[in-house]
This record gives structure tokens, sequence and C-alpha cells, in this order.
């Protein structure tokens, strides 16, 4: 399954906030959901990868308005760059890709 999904008719505003925390891992980051819509899977893969592997909130949602915390163990500290996927309660797919995990620790999801 290719990682590139086209966007449909949803244009998807991403705001990055710099933050920086020396006790988390290189890549840990905060998602907020202020799309309007309830996130019902999320999937992260190195940007060089061509897998998406398992859905990363399993049983869980993120509701619009709430925060969801992503703690990485396990991977290179110094693989920096993620594409992410997300599946909405509208029953599209949405994807960033090449997103620098090691620049940033918060992400906002809007719609615009």
């Amino acid at each position: 399954m290719l990682k590139k999904i086209t966007f449909l008719s949803f244009v998807l505003g991403v705001l990055f906030l710099l933050n920086t925390d020396s006790q988390a891992q290189s890549q840990d980051f905060s998602m907020t959901n202020n799309t309007g819509m309830t996130l019902i899977d999320v999937y992260l893969s190195p940007t060089s990868s061509d897998n998406w592997g398992s859905d990363v909130i399993p049983g869980d949602l993120i509701l619009d308005g709430e925060t969801f915390n992503f703690t990485f163990t396990g991977f290179d500290k110094d693989n920096c760059l993620w594409d992410i996927k997300f599946t909405a309660d509208d029953g599209n797919s949405y994807t960033m890709t090449g997103v620098d995990l090691c620049a940033i620790t918060t992400i906002t999801l809007t719609k615009n």
C-alpha cells in the first residue's frame, strides 16, 4: 500500500510550535486535534519507509479539542523525518510527510 494518499476535499492546516524537553526522546511530540472531527487511527512511519505499521492509538480516539502525547521508544534518536497519517470520522485518511520530529514537539491540526 502506498503511503502517499491524496487529500480529497480537506485542507489541513498544520501549526508547528517549537519547544524543547531535554528529558524526552528526540522524536516525542504532542498532537492537538482542532479539526472539528474525531481522529480514529494514527500511523507513524519513518519517511524512508514504505510501511505504515500498526495504529499507534489502538482502541483510542483523539476527539476534537484533545491533545495526545506520543512517546517514542526503540527508535534511532537521530531518525528525525517522519510521515504521519490519520483517519478521521469523515472516513478519509490524511497525511503529512517529512515532519521533522527532532525540531518540533507540538503539532496542532486544524481544518481550513
